[in-house]
This record gives structure tokens, C-alpha cells and sequence, in this order.
């Protein structure tokens, strides 16, 4: 189910190393939002950039190599360096207005509201 709602936007478009460069997402929900957590270690919160059009929601970013080189012969690198990004189609419940993003050790978190009228509402029974 998850699968479809929150879909990689045109994932067969990636080629080996642009898919390998996305970052790995965990998603949530609950009455009210959804919570969409990509693990972005290493970065500072202004390498990131977060959109949302049209119920897709964009997270883009560039891990810069900043290794020092003079004087080392590498060996074996195997953090990965350069531009990422990870799109993901929202549910249509989700409210395009309200998104949150916060980075916190690694972590960026987005929130994403559900629409007022797609969340649950309890109806009063009245007795007559």
C-alpha cells in the first residue's frame, strides 16, 4: 500500500549511481500528517533544499568532497560525494501548505499535514 501512495517518482529514469546516491527514507503516518525522515549524515542544513508541487515532494542536495589529499594516497573511498535527490509522490490527502522540515544529527524530518477533511471526526450520537 505504502508503495503506491508514496511512490519514487520515475525511479527506472535513474541510472546506477544517481539511485545510489538518494538518500534512505523512513515514512509515517498518523491522524493528522505524514513524517517522512531521509537519513543525510554529514551534511549542513543549507546543502539541503526542500520543494513541494503538485503533491510531490523533492529533496535535493550535494555532499561536497572535502577530503584532504596532499600527502595521502587513497586506498579505498567509499562515502559517496556529489549532487542526490529523492522524489516522492504524496498521498492525496496530503496539504500541500503547513510542510515542516527540520535537520536534526543527520536526519531531516518532514512533516506533511493531511487535509482537514481527510482526518478522522468524531460524530456525537443524540438521543432521541
Amino acid at each position: 500500500l505504502f508503495g503506491r501512495l508514496f511512490g519514487d517518482t520515475l525511479p527506472e529514469f535513474y541510472g546506477a549511481s544517481e539511485a545510489s546516491q538518494a538518500p534512505r527514507i523512513n515514512i509515517a503516518e498518523n491522524d493528522r500528517s505524514y513524517e517522512l525522515a531521509f537519513e543525510l549524515p554529514g551534511l549542513d542544513e543549507q546543502a539541503i533544499q526542500v520543494h513541494v508541487q503538485d503533491h510531490v515532494l523533492t529533496v535535493t542536495g550535494e555532499r561536497k568532497d572535502e577530503r584532504e589529499s596532499e600527502g595521502k594516497r587513497w586506498h579505498r573511498v567509499e562515502h559517496r560525494y556529489g549532487q542526490f535527490s529523492r522524489t516522492i509522490s504524496l498521498p492525496q490527502d496530503a496539504a500541500t501548505n503547513g510542510v515542516e522540515a527540520v535537520y536534526k544529527q543527520g536526519v531531516l524530518t518532514v512533516t506533511v499535514p493531511k487535509l482537514p477533511e481527510s482526518r478522522p471526526t468524531k460524530v456525537q450520537i443524540k438521543a432521541s
